[in-house]
């Protein structure tokens, strides 16, 4: 099952008793693959090559499947059906169906990968993705075997193997913040705030930072809606605060309390250290 939830796009986040993700097998190994991503409406966008075919897709480090593809794209790339599904829900408890379909190969970059399992990207009436051009999102599943750099003020997202020594050239460097473990691999971490010690996940896909609505009553703080702006956002022993954070009414995973989206990105430099399960970030020079 996976549980997706935001304010303005479609955010998968997989809970680890019934992990439903598609790993595909990289054809061909770059010692360093550099990505353009073009900044839209605060979503970064990745142009992928999908059979052949240029696919544009948001890349959201909130979703841990490998692709989900509109139908106008799986019609044209001929995708084949595996008779399965993903079943997932949504920010308000939207119960969403998402069948799986075969590609044989998806080029990010000069990262070559083939057979990989993908779904359709389908939404409920009530809560449909923001739109910025997309054809669909990016997960993190195809990346997991690289340290994942991603730079909005230079626009680009460096895909780093773990076995290439000088990483830290490549932007792999600053404060180390340990991935949580109940979140087995997935880029959310604890950080500390003025409400006290959380989880929050780091979420490309999100066009804010924001914490729960359950979250924040749960502090005992009187606000419902709106924003809360936190002094201190304390993440490896490095205080990145002030912070604001929006409010959301949304239906989050246990153990889980909010996600950094957008604003954050957009002023660091985010090393998601898939191999290390960690990150490192460093202010953008």
């Amino acid at each position: 099952m996976q549980v997706s939830t935001n304010r303005a796009h479609r955010c998968s986040w997989v809970l680890p008793a019934t992990t439903l993700v598609a790993f595909g097998c990289a054809a061909a190994d770059h010692p360093v693959v550099v990505v353009p991503i073009k900044l839209i409406g605060n979503f970064p966008v990745v142009n992928v090559q999908i059979d052949g075919s240029d696919v544009p897709l948001v890349f959201d480090s909130g979703n841990s499947a490998s692709v989900a593809l509109t139908q106008a794209v799986i019609d044209r790339v001929k995708a084949a059906p595996t008779g399965d599904s993903t079943w997932g829900m949504d920010a308000k408890g939207n119960v969403i169906v998402h069948p799986k379909y075969t590609l044989p190969r998806v080029q990010i970059g000069a990262a070559i990968f083939t057979d990989v399992v993908a779904e359709l990207d389908v939404h409920d009436p009530s809560y449909q993705a923001t739109q910025v051009g997309q054809q669909g999102f990016l997960g993190t599943s195809l990346l997991k075997r690289y340290k994942v750099v991603v730079d909005y003020p230079h626009q680009r997202m460096t895909l780093v193997p773990p076995d290439v020594a000088t990483n830290k050239a490549f932007g792999c460097k600053g404060t180390v913040v340990p991935f949580s473990p109940q979140w087995h691999g997935e880029p959310a971490a604890e950080v500390d705030t003025d409400l006290g010690r959380l989880v929050v996940w780091w979420d490309t896909g999100s066009p804010t930072s924001a914490l729960s609505q359950r979250f924040v009553q749960a502090t005992g703080s009187h606000l419902s809606e709106g924003t809360l702006t936190s002094k201190r956002l304390s993440l490896g022993g490095t205080d990145f605060g002030p912070w604001q954070f929006v409010i959301a009414d949304v239906s989050l995973p246990r153990g889980f309390d909010g996600f950094i989206g957008y604003n954050f990105f957009a002023n660091h430099v985010v090393c998601m250290d898939f191999p290390g399960s960690r990150l490192l970030i460093h202010r953008s020079s």
